[in-house]
């Protein structure tokens, strides 16, 4: 429990500041921090590790399905997941000609490959975030709809907000070659 304060009390609203310092909306959790802000100078490589968000959600998600600690998710969990959906709908892009969801200028967690444009394991940890927020918002409503009315409106949830994260969690855009039969690692390759 205290951890879960000190992410959603402390972490959360540095989070919310960092992701407005990158001019992106919702909340983007630091690369390196020791009391929530972001303790790195600002370099392309370092500040393009937009992952953390994606492991942030992910960290989130094995908790309550390892623990069953839906008070957690309704409390702390759907808040974090909203802000961190928000972000990857805020950097990423509809690309009209296919109707696929890119994440560009990147980094991924190897760091060897640095800004790059649709970065495997960041796509695919994102739209399992974009995927989740969906979800938890639903289930917020159908399992306590007072309080899902109430963080609908602490965080101004706009009624096609989930819509739009499921469609993008769907469209993602996985860069995969087919004539070697697997996925890349980004779309440089």
């Amino acid at each position: 429990a205290r951890n879960a304060l000190l992410l959603r009390h402390a972490m959360l609203p540095a989070a919310r500041r960092r992701a407005r310092t990158m001019s992106e909306a919702g909340a983007l959790f630091p690369w390196r921090t020791i009391n929530g802000e972001e303790a790195s100078a600002y370099y392309p490589a370092g500040t393009a590790q937009y992952h953390i968000n994606a492991d942030v959600a992910y960290a989130l998600m094995k908790y309550v399905t390892a623990t069953g600690d839906s008070d957690f998710m309704a409390r702390h969990g759907a808040e974090i997941l909203v802000e961190t959906a928000r972000l990857w709908l805020s950097l990423g892009f509809f690309k009209p000609s296919t109707g696929r969801f890119h994440i560009n200028a990147v980094t991924g967690p190897d760091e060897y490959s640095a800004v790059v444009d649709d970065n495997f394991y960041t796509n695919v940890m994102a739209a399992a975030n974009l995927a989740a927020a969906a979800d938890a918002l639903a289930e917020l409503a159908a399992a306590d709809p007072a309080a899902h009315a109430r963080l609908v409106s602490e965080l101004n949830v706009q009624p096609g907000e989930p819509a739009e994260w499921r469609h993008a969690a769907e469209s993602m855009e996985l860069p995969y070659d087919a004539e070697r039969g697997i996925h890349l690692q980004d779309a440089r390759w």
